[in-house]
C-alpha cells in the first residue's frame, strides 16, 4: 500500500477542491488533543463541554439514557461527568464532536450513517481487544477506531458521484477495496487518512492506525501492536456486517496476528459477541 508519485499529487489536487479538510474546525481539532491527551481531567473536560450546548446535550442525553436506569433525572452538567466516568465521557465527547462530519449522502445500498456506523464498531471493539490484550490502552485503541475510516467517510461525501460508483464496485468487486479505491479516485482512504492524519496535527500513532490499518506490518515498528489491534476489530467489524462491511472483505484474521497483537481467539470470539449490545448501548 506504498503511495505513489501519482497518488500523492492526486490526494493533494483533492484537497485543494476541499480546502476545508486541510484543516478540522477548531473546537473539533481542540477536543481530539484534549480527549487524545491521558493527563486530561474532569475539570478540563467540564469547561470544554459548558462551551458547546450540542456536546452538553449529549452527555446529559447519554446519562439519562435507559443503560444507567437512574431513579432520578440528573440536570445538572457536573452532576452528569461525575457519573459517567471520565472515559464514558471522553468517548461521549469524540463521537458526538466527529459524527458532525457526517453527512446523509446516499451512494447506492449504503449512505454516510452506514460508514459513522462502522466507524464506532470499529472503536468499541479496539476498546474491547485492548482491554484484553491489556497491551494498550484503551482510550488511545477507541480514538485510532472511531477515526480509522475517517478519510473514507470524508471522501465519498466530498465526491458523492465517486462515492456512489465506489461502493457501487467494491459490492462486485473480487478484490481489495483498496484497489478499488486506487480505480475510481487515484488513491486510497489509508493514503489519504495518512496526509490528514498529518495535517491535523493527530498523535503520531493515531496517524499510523489510519494509514496502515489494512496492512499493519508496513506500519512504524513502534505503532504496530496498535494498527494490529485496528486491522482485527475492522476486520471482525466487517465480518459481523455492521453499518459498511464492505473495506475488509477480503482480509483474514490469522493465527499470527492475533499472536503478534496479543490477543488470542477466544478472546476475538467475546468481544465479538459483545457488540452488538455495546454498539446498542453506545447509540441509546
Amino acid at each position: 500500500m506504498t503511495e505513489t508519485i501519482d497518488s500523492t499529487s492526486l490526494i493533494e489536487a483533492f484537497l485543494e477542491r476541499h480546502s476545508n479538510l486541510k484543516a478540522l474546525p477548531e473546537n473539533t481539532s481542540r477536543i481530539l488533543r484534549m480527549v487524545g491527551d491521558r493527563e486530561c481531567n474532569s475539570t478540563q473536560l467540564l469547561k470544554l463541554i459548558s462551551q458547546d450546548t450540542a456536546l452538553a446535550g449529549s452527555i446529559m442525553k447519554s446519562v439519562n439514557s435507559a443503560f444507567y436506569a437512574l431513579q432520578t433525572k440528573v440536570l445538572r452538567l457536573d452532576h452528569a461527568v461525575a457519573l459517567l466516568g471520565l472515559r464514558a465521557v471522553k468517548e461521549v465527547i469524540l463521537s458526538s464532536c466527529l459524527s458532525r462530519l457526517c453527512k446523509s449522502v446516499r451512494m447506492g445500498a449504503y449512505d454516510g450513517r452506514d460508514l459513522w456506523d462502522h466507524s464506532i464498531a470499529v472503536a468499541i471493539m479496539a476498546r474491547e481487544l485492548a482491554a484484553c490484550s491489556n497491551a494498550l490502552d484503551s482510550e488511545e485503541a477507541f480514538l485510532a477506531g472511531i477515526l480509522h475510516d475517517i478519510a473514507l467517510l470524508l471522501a465519498v461525501q466530498s465526491e458523492t458521484e465517486l462515492g456512489t460508483k465506489l461502493i457501487g464496485g467494491a459490492e462486485s468487486s473480487n478484490g481489495p477495496f483498496t484497489d478499488q479505491e486506487q480505480g475510481v479516485f487515484g488513491f486510497n482512504h489509508c493514503q489519504l487518512g495518512g496526509k490528514l492524519g498529518a495535517n491535523w496535527g493527530l498523535a503520531p500513532q493515531i496517524t499510523a492506525a489510519i494509514q496502515w490499518h489494512h496492512d499493519p506490518e508496513a506500519a512504524p515498528p513502534e505503532h504496530r501492536l496498535l494498527v494490529r489491534h485496528i486491522y482485527v476489530a475492522d476486520t471482525l467489524c466487517c465480518l459481523a456486517s455492521v453499518g459498511f462491511p464492505v473495506t475488509c472483505r477480503f482480509q483474514q484474521v490469522t493465527d499470527r496476528m492475533l499472536e503478534t497483537a496479543h490477543l488470542t481467539r477466544d478472546m476475538a470470539a467475546a468481544a465479538t459477541a459483545k457488540l452488538p449490545l455495546l454498539f446498542r448501548l453506545h447509540l441509546a
